[in-house]
């Protein structure tokens, strides 16, 4: 052999090398789980990533059995740039109802008709009711009207160190199906020096009650409360404070019970949530004179480095059956806890994300069992499908999806994220606008 020849025999098996090494980093989780029938499509509000062009409804092939598995099939521009895609309904609503969902930068909610999948739209915006800014979640109720949460109202924060402006205490608000307005309500408590900042709801239609958490977006001041409405008349009936949460060892863990966050109504008509601080509660006796909050586990993360300033970073939950499925930001993982006696929580399964991946927003398939994780910090430039074992609680990467390369000279070398829809693609179906990113997603099946 030459010393050319060898010296690229050499070259070759350094790369090789190295591939193996870097494969062998890979994330790994169970990938034993079995696969079962699922919805055809997935919903995002998708970001232009370099903010040239139009922010986009986009919808993705996910049929199990598609050859085109993980590509768009649909883009609809919204007509708004640099809008940050953020929040939508945690469930696809009953045939015929659209979807809510907000651009969070311009303070404006959308309605989206997904009557026919494929072919998605925008059938109307409508801005926040005077005072209040900045809707976030969106719930529906019984009747199919939808609960909104506004984060901040005209005016000065309450907290005097806040210099965030409009600063003040959130509220909540009641739209019909067609956004038209029903009433509203403020947040405020007298006496309060940090603002609430209604978050995320769990309605109890059978007690006449609905419960909403307090959490930051983009502001630097919030309180750690949750919050007890009477639904008929949206009296507030309970501010109750959050404590702090303790490990499986009774160590306090010190800023976890920051920022309330996804309230989830269990079958026995009780409320379990998580704060994003990662402490965890469980709430009963709402009805009463004297609700119970109880803290019940607690997980340990590092300090925050994100603009939040929140260690942890516990996002949204799914409850499922007697599992509590919770992305954890902070650790890179998802977390699974056994919560038939919600009092007593027990940790069953983790699963590893990428370092560049902060788990933020699950979503469960309605046919399915498998579920759609969002980042949030970082990583917002895929989705990773997961399949979830509901008799056991373990959660694997779903091997059908394999994400496009990573673009760079090793390109290459880079291991195929099982699992990964990736939103690195230059052209889409309504032109060559370039990557995007996404924070939420839903699966759409034929209506």
């Amino acid at each position: 052999m030459t010393g050319s020849g060898a010296s690229r025999a050499g070259l070759l098996a350094g790369l090789l090398c190295l591939f193996a090494l870097v494969s062998s980093c890979a994330p790994g989780g169970d990938d034993s789980i079995a696969a079962t029938p699922g919805s055809p499509y997935l919903l995002l509000f998708a970001g232009d990533r370099d903010a040239r062009d139009s922010d986009f409804l986009l919808v993705i092939d996910v049929d199990p059995n598609s050859p085109k598995r993980g590509q768009p099939i649909a883009s609809v521009p919204i007509g708004h740039k640099m809008s940050m895609p953020h929040h939508m309904e945690y469930a696809v609503p009953p045939k015929g109802e659209p979807v809510f969902m907000n651009a969070h930068d311009h303070e404006l909610s959308m309605i989206v008709d997904i009557a026919h999948p494929k072919k998605p739209f925008v059938a109307k915006t409508f801005r926040p009711p005077a005072p209040f800014r900045f809707p976030h979640d969106y719930t529906r109720t019984p009747s199919g009207t939808r609960l909104v949460g506004f984060l901040r109202s005209d005016g000065a924060s309450p907290d005097p160190q806040d210099k965030t402006l409009p600063g003040n205490h959130g509220g909540i608000a009641e739209y019909r199906v067609d956004g038209s307005l029903i009433r509203t309500v403020s947040a405020a408590v007298p006496g309060f020096t940090k603002p609430i900042r209604p978050y995320a709801f769990a309605l109890l239609p059978d007690i006449d009650r609905f419960v909403v958490t307090s959490a930051p977006m983009m502001e630097q001041s919030w309180a750690d409360v949750i919050q007890i409405y009477r639904y008929s008349d949206f009296k507030l009936l309970h501010t109750i404070a959050l404590p702090p949460g303790t490990d499986r060892g009774g160590r306090l863990i010190a800023g976890s019970q920051a920022a309330g966050f996804g309230p989830r109504v269990l079958g026995d008509g009780t409320v379990f949530l998580n704060s994003y601080g990662c402490a965890f509660y469980h709430l009963t006796a709402i009805a009463s004179e004297k609700p119970v909050l109880k803290v019940v586990h607690a997980l340990d993360t590092r300090e925050a480095t994100n603009r939040g300033k929140i260690k942890g970073a516990c996002g949204i939950p799914l409850h499922i059956g007697r599992y509590w499925v919770q992305p954890v930001g902070g650790l890179q993982e998802v977390v699974v806890l056994d919560i038939a006696d919600p009092d007593t929580p027990k940790e069953v399964y983790r699963l590893s994300t990428p370092a560049d991946f902060n788990p933020h927003w699950l979503a469960q398939d309605p046919i399915g069992n498998r579920l759609i994780l969002g980042a949030e910090f970082g990583g917002e430039h895929g989705f990773f499908m997961l399949r979830f074992d509901k008799q056991t609680g373990r959660l694997g990467f779903d091997h059908s999806f394999q994400g496009d390369q990573r673009s760079g000279m090793l390109s290459f070398l880079q291991p195929r994220r099982a699992g990964y829809i990736s939103l690195d693609k230059k052209e889409w179906p309504h032109g060559r606008t370039g990557p995007a990113w996404g924070h939420a997603a839903l699966f759409l099946h034929k209506r």
